[in-house]
């Protein structure tokens, strides 16, 4: 009950949620209106999207407050101000592995120093490197189970350490990286949906495959687990991607329950 969705409005799936620094949840949905704005207290604010995304996927908002999605149906990455207004789209439209295009790209990150990574992501099993204004800069990564390879990379996220990790979805994985493609470490055991960085700089990870949510330390290893399949509050249908605000509670989009969960931190 902490989504006010406007009467009349049915969410899709519900693919990926991250909030800004006034504490505005976006969430992002395979429906009608498929970028939602709330404020803090789930009051809905604003829409976007219907005439540019065709399958959501991923959504990320910057240190400035801009809100960059990737769509798996136009094999395209867009950046909008937070007032829906268009900014940049990356990609051509159609899928490809040239250094302008994607197939299917899944999730966004950025660097310390304005970088932009983009975890292309079905298709390609690949990571992509950008300038903050959309310059291709480099990519690495190709299909394959080895070191540094990738069976859909379908989560990517930068720490406090400026380390990039992804989670290598089908290879039950995260692969922590150098910002210049290097492999540090690889994190096994749970197959990673989405990846969000706690206040606290604990890492939460969603399993969609096991429905449930994991909570890590800094060497990958699982501290604390919850959730199991259903529809019951605090359980999950296919958690997808998730985002953590400055109090540390949870915000879980799933898929399968086509919903956002906000569950407290205790």
């Amino acid at each position: 009950d902490f989504l006010q969705v406007p009467e009349g409005w049915t969410l899709g799936a519900c693919s990926a949620v991250d909030l800004d620094r006034q504490g505005n949840v976006y969430l992002f949905h395979r429906g009608k209106h498929p970028i939602i704005r709330f404020d803090s207290t789930g009051r809905f604010l604003k829409s976007w999207g219907d005439d540019l995304i065709k399958t959501p996927h991923g959504l990320r908002i910057d240190r400035a407050g801009d809100i960059w999605v990737t769509d798996i149906g136009n094999h395209r990455v867009f950046k909008f101000d937070s007032s829906g207004k268009l900014m940049l789209a990356l990609g051509t439209g159609k899928a490809g592995d040239g250094d302008d295009e994607f197939n299917q790209p899944t999730d966004i990150a950025f660097g310390p120093d304005g970088e932009v990574f983009v975890s292309d992501g079905y298709g390609n099993n690949r990571v992509k490197k950008y300038s903050s204004q959309g310059k291709f800069i480099m990519s690495w990564g190709r299909a394959g189970k080895g070191p540094g390879e990738f069976k859909l990379p379908h989560a990517i996220i930068v720490d406090s350490r400026g380390r990039v990790l992804v989670g290598d979805r089908e290879n039950n994985r995260v692969q922590v990286f150098d910002r210049e493609g290097l492999l540090l470490e690889t994190w096994t055991g749970f197959a990673p949906y989405g990846l969000a960085f706690g206040p606290d700089g604990v890492l939460y990870v969603a399993t969609g495959r096991e429905y449930d949510v994991l909570c890590l330390d800094t060497k990958g290893n699982i501290k604390q687990r919850w959730g199991r399949k259903g529809m019951a509050a605090g359980e999950f249908d296919l958690p997808h991607m998730l985002a953590v605000d400055p109090a540390g509670s949870l915000f879980v989009a799933e898929v399968g329950g086509k919903r956002l969960q906000k569950l407290i931190l205790k």
